[in-house]
């Protein structure tokens, strides 16, 4: 026998003792009269025993993963609403823990194991026990030999083949018993996994809270980077300029740390607000997102952080989750001019229908980041873009300089025509088209 085979083997045994622990404690309280004749006395038996299964179903996690192998997850603690006054609850919470416990689905299941390895326990010790048996069959031809030779048996040439029957027994029955130690031990790790781990409801939440918080970490990453830096970025341009003209142009480097003090301030309110929103509370929790509405406003603050800014926008009402991505997208475009286009002009044209809202931020010349490549700001644009269902095209212009483009619908998905950009003058794109339309 393997190693494998003996931790298999312990365990199959015991549930045989497990089996008839179980069968001897309810007989005996049955053949005594208690069960039958004192009704509360056999409700307290019951629900003390349904409390025992939680401890129960540990028990048999950490049997299955010893000595099967088997890692079970272990389930959700038991939930129950708290009193919510201190004073009452040491005397209802702890009858609350006792209905939700009977209400437990695991505990049922744990129940249901017990009851398996109850009825399953001989069985498994039936096996074992042929299987620990059957280098037995080997002593067959000695004792034959043996009665030979003592010549209480006459053995003729029939009877010494009869004697070659127990090693042919023990190469037959080998692979059976432990074919059929293996398959219990198997169908056992697969039911541990349904009756003592989380049931699929419970699985299907832990997934879901998991995907909860995976969105929520990604929304908390995308607001640091596109607001906290496009601050920053700003700070940056301004310092640099305020070094630049500093021995010539007192004046503007004295506005350029004006500005600079207003754009720190700026970030902390800004850092405050979403850990507010992380945490959940304060007045900064509900502080509303930016949206479309905010653009004119974004715009004017990097002009006066010293972008050249040109703008049209053309917008009507627009949805929340809509509007907050457009703004998102415009911010951090004006992020990568403010830092591969320092002091370059930038077109900033945005025009929504009823159909669809289409952007372009241009810095015409200028270093431009890899269109194929770019940090996290121009993966962030294609995130956000993707998310609403838009399509958005971030490259090399004809005249060497960057353009972020984007096309967001209105509806529930683009209209036909939204192909991508060309990045050229000329371009009859959807976004192109409705941009040159409503702006003229």
């Amino acid at each position: 026998m393997t190693g494998r085979d003996v931790r298999e083997a312990g365990y199959l045994l015991l549930g045989a003792v497990f089996g008839v622990f179980w069968v001897a404690l309810v007989g005996s309280l049955y053949l005594s009269g208690i069960v039958t004749r004192f009704a509360p006395v056999t409700v307290v038996l019951l629900l003390a025993a349904h409390l025992l299964l939680r401890p129960i179903g540990r028990f048999e996690r950490l049997l299955a993963r010893v000595l099967l192998g088997q890692d079970v997850a272990a389930p959700a603690p038991v939930g129950f609403r708290r009193a919510t006054h201190p004073r009452w609850r040491r005397l209802v919470d702890p009858w609350r823990w006792t209905a939700a416990v009977v209400r437990d689905p695991h505990s049922w299941r744990v129940l249901a194991w017990t009851l398996v390895r109850a009825v399953s326990g001989p069985l498994g010790a039936a096996v074992v026990l042929l299987y620990a048996a059957s280098p037995l069959l080997l002593l067959w031809p000695l004792a034959a030999l043996a009665d030979r030779m003592s010549d209480r048996i006459a053995i003729g040439a029939g009877g010494t083949a009869w004697s070659l029957l127990g090693p042919v027994a023990f190469v037959a029955a080998v692979p059976v018993l432990r074919g059929a130690l293996r398959a219990l031990a198997g169908w056992h790790r697969r039911l541990a996994v349904w009756a003592l781990g989380p049931g699929r409801r419970e699985v299907e939440a832990a997934v879901l809270a998991r995907a909860v918080r995976a969105e929520e970490q990604v929304r908390i990453d995308q607001e640091l980077h596109d607001s906290i830096g496009h601050l920053l970025s700003m700070i940056v341009v301004q310092a640099g300029a305020g070094v630049h003209v500093f021995d010539r142009d007192p004046g503007f480097a004295r506005a350029a740390l004006a500005t600079i003090e207003e754009r720190g301030r700026a970030a902390l309110g800004e850092l405050d607000r979403i850990i507010a929103g992380i945490r959940g509370h304060g007045p900064d929790a509900l502080a509303p997102l930016p949206g479309a509405g905010d653009l004119t406003a974004l715009l004017d603050g990097a002009a006066g952080a010293g972008m050249r800014v040109r703008s049209r926008i053309r917008l009507g009402p627009l949805p929340p989750v809509v509007g907050r991505g457009v703004y998102r997208v415009v911010q951090e475009a004006l992020t990568n001019a403010a830092k591969h286009a320092p002091g370059r002009d930038v077109d900033v044209d945005v025009a929504a229908d009823e159909r669809i809202v289409a952007l372009s931020v241009v810095n015409p010349v200028g270093e431009a980041p890899p269109a194929g490549g770019g940090g996290l700001g121009l993966a962030s644009i294609r995130d956000r873009v993707a998310l609403l269902g838009g399509r958005a095209t971030l490259g090399r212009t004809a005249g060497g300089g960057f353009a972020v483009r984007a096309v967001v619908p209105l509806g529930a998905a683009l209209p036909d025509g939204a192909a991508a950009c060309r990045l050229t003058a000329g371009c009859d794109c959807l976004g192109c088209a409705l941009r040159r339309t409503v702006s003229g």
